[in-house]
């Protein structure tokens, strides 16, 4: 959702635009439009009653904490959600996995057309932050059982409350009919009720990805805001990715679906990875600049008994 300018406002936004770049903001004109839109919904003015709202703000922002921490929420697909201190913030390429579960749970549900014993479709988000992927699955696909989980107790605290919001109809978009969903705490699957192990038709996770190496590569935004263990894998950087994986050939149904973002330079180890934990059809999928951003593979389905033979 774009912010909403007001003409009226054009000065004070010029103003606290020439104050974020002066600071060494990125994109200082585009989040001073954020920071005064937001001040106008909030207190009506961001020059009378709201100029101290605003100037408060601006001076966090200033600091370079996130945008999105700083006037508390972003917008991922369809939903508006919660952002909190402490919670890795979601990005917008991320939304590019979201998709891929989505279309991967839809799939899934037109292959079970026919009555069977398990009916609805069964989706695991590992290390969940805000609950954005699976929230979006929540409200764009129906007869979705699904569980969100992180081992972090702030970010399963901000899940839960944005998954009231989507409930409550105040986030943007409601939830799909028979879709449910619960967050737990969990380190990747250990929080996930043991029997949907070998049931699973989705897992999808945006895990640490990062090499330890890279920690004074980063901006301020992300070294002093994101938490560090959503960032960093290991000394590798890979070892998240890996796990998951490996786990994806145990909690998987056959044919089931494994979706993970990755680091963008290392997708061959990542379709090397699936490829060593016996997964099928692994494949890489890029974002809208070109990036590799996700892994995508299937648990190979059971073999199909030998025909029995026919008399002559």
């Amino acid at each position: 959702m774009a912010p909403q300018h007001d003409d009226r406002h054009a000065a004070v936004i010029r103003e606290v635009g020439v104050r974020l770049s002066a600071a060494g903001v990125p994109s200082a004109e585009v989040d001073a439009r954020w920071l005064v839109d937001h001040v106008v919904e909030v207190a009506g003015d961001p020059v009378g009653c709201g100029a101290a709202l605003l100037d408060g703000l601006v001076a966090r922002r200033v600091r370079r904490e996130p945008l999105q921490q700083v006037i508390g929420r972003t917008w991922f697909r369809l939903l508006e959600l919660r952002c909190a201190p402490g919670v890795f913030v979601p990005r917008p390429e991320t939304e590019i996995v979201a998709g891929l579960a989505i279309a991967a749970a839809r799939d899934a549900r037109a292959r079970r057309a026919a009555p069977a014993e398990q009916a609805s479709i069964r989706v695991v988000e590992a290390c969940t932050g805000t609950g954005a992927i699976a929230l979006s699955i929540a409200v764009e696909v129906p007869d979705v059982d699904l569980v969100a989980g992180d081992i972090d107790a702030v970010a399963v605290e901000l899940a839960t409350a944005n998954l009231a919001r989507v409930r409550e109809g105040v986030a943007g978009a409601a939830m799909a009919p028979g879709t449910s969903v619960s967050v737990v705490t969990s380190e990747l699957l250990s929080g996930v009720d043991p029997s949907w192990r070998g049931h699973l038709d989705v897992l999808v996770a945006n895990p640490p990805y990062l090499p330890a190496g890279d920690r004074a590569t980063w901006e301020p935004e992300v070294a002093d805001h994101d938490p560090d263990r959503a960032l960093v894998g290991g000394p590798d950087g890979h070892e998240v990715v890996d796990a998951l994986l490996e786990l994806a050939t145990v909690w998987l149904a056959p044919g089931g679906t494994v979706i993970l973002e990755i680091d963008e330079r290392r997708g061959a180890d990542a379709l090397g990875a699936a490829n060593a934990a016996g997964l099928t059809g692994s494949r890489i999928e890029r974002d809208l600049t070109g990036a590799d951003r996700a892994i995508v593979a299937r648990r190979p389905r059971a073999p199909r008994p030998p025909a029995e033979p026919t008399a002559c």
